[in-house]
């Protein structure tokens, strides 16, 4: 069994829909809950950043946590092994480019096997 869960502002078919319109969303495969942002954007969003992107990651799982990796244009740049079933850490990009967009995205898996994935954001690092 798997999820699919959207972040929305009211529970109404207009706002899921808008949800699932801006990625709001992430995928796990038992109850574990997921927020990943980086300043005042959340898993979904692209948007231009003057200053090296970083994100701020927060999982609460079923059971601890045997490692939580961030992906950076389909290669794993970051990884923790932190043991818990609560997560809550900062990463923030020291490689980025200025002038290109890359997408970030980050996957949790618990020692029980189970999983989770939260949406990309795509972020443009404009350096000034």
């Amino acid at each position: 069994m798997s999820y699919a869960n959207v972040f929305v502002t009211e529970p109404t078919r207009a706002a899921v829909l808008d949800g699932f319109k801006k990625r709001h969303i992430y995928a796990a495969t038992d109850n574990i809950l997921a927020d990943v942002r980086s300043g005042a954007y959340m898993m979904g969003d692209a948007f231009s950043s003057s200053t090296k992107p970083s994100l701020q990651v927060r999982f609460e799982g079923t059971g601890p946590f045997a490692k939580v990796s961030i992906v950076k244009d389909g290669a794993y740049v970051y990884m923790t092994e932190p043991k818990s079933a609560k997560v809550d850490f900062s990463w923030r990009d020291e490689a980025a480019t200025p002038g290109k967009t890359s997408y970030y995205y980050v996957r949790g898996e618990q020692a029980n096997g189970e999983v989770v994935w939260a949406s990309p954001m795509w972020i443009t690092y404009t350096g000034r």
